[in-house]
């Protein structure tokens, strides 16, 4: 566990949406699974995988040294398949929000330095009501969605997990994620994101009358 005063030096890799780009391949290709010596699925569970967001205008230096935003995210590989091309689809579970204070010039890998930042808690009470609100807010928005199966999860999930679970699933800018994720209370989160889902709901409420397929709604 990351104490949140200290310091650590921890492998910074810059992933993609689902693949693991070449310098993470290089790190983690030992490792995973379908890799020589390797041949449990498991092997590769339980890996950590640093993810930050590189800065816009990367691509004139992306086999450089490209500006990162300041915060990032250490999870856990859940799991890893294995592409024909040497690329990896994998799950990674969030683990603990990190803020980089500096790198240490190395090669092949680039290597930060940073300080865990978990996310700021209130009382109970506070939390409880925001994860019900938020958790209304979800059901109310998913009856709008066509086809859309149940998502039990909406009534088990605590309040940060749930409010991360709606920041991936609303497709929102990636700029906007990252904005998110370096909101320090987890409450003022869960406020933009249920204020996004306020938004959406209205605009669905709106368009509901003119659907094409129902003759009642016409």
């Amino acid at each position: 566990n990351l104490d949140r005063h200290a310091n650590y030096v921890v492998t910074a890799l810059i992933a993609g949406a689902f693949c693991l780009e070449p310098v993470a391949r290089l790190a983690y290709g030992s490792r995973l699974p379908g890799a020589a010596g390797v041949g449990a699925a498991e092997i590769a569970l339980g890996l950590l995988l640093v993810v930050v967001l590189l800065r816009p205008g990367w691509e004139a230096d992306y086999f450089g040294v490209p500006a990162v935003y300041g915060y990032g995210t250490i999870g856990t590989i859940e799991q890893a398949l294995p592409l024909d091309d040497g690329r990896y689809n994998i799950v990674v579970r969030g683990d603990v929000r990190f803020r980089i204070v500096g790198e240490v010039p190395s090669e092949p890998y680039r290597i930060a330095r940073v300080v865990a930042e978990p996310q700021l808690t209130r009382h109970a009470e506070e939390s409880y009501a925001q994860r019900e609100w938020l958790a209304d807010l979800s059901r109310q928005y998913l009856r709008y969605l066509p086809d859309q199966a149940a998502v039990p999860e909406i009534e088990t999930a605590g309040l940060e997990a749930l409010t991360n679970a709606l920041i991936m699933s609303l497709n929102l800018d990636v700029a906007e994620k990252q904005r998110l994720l370096e909101v320090d209370d987890v409450i003022a989160r869960a406020d933009d994101v249920g204020v996004e889902l306020q938004n959406r709901i209205e605009s669905l409420k709106f368009l509901a009358p003119f659907r094409r397929g129902d003759p009642n709604r016409n």
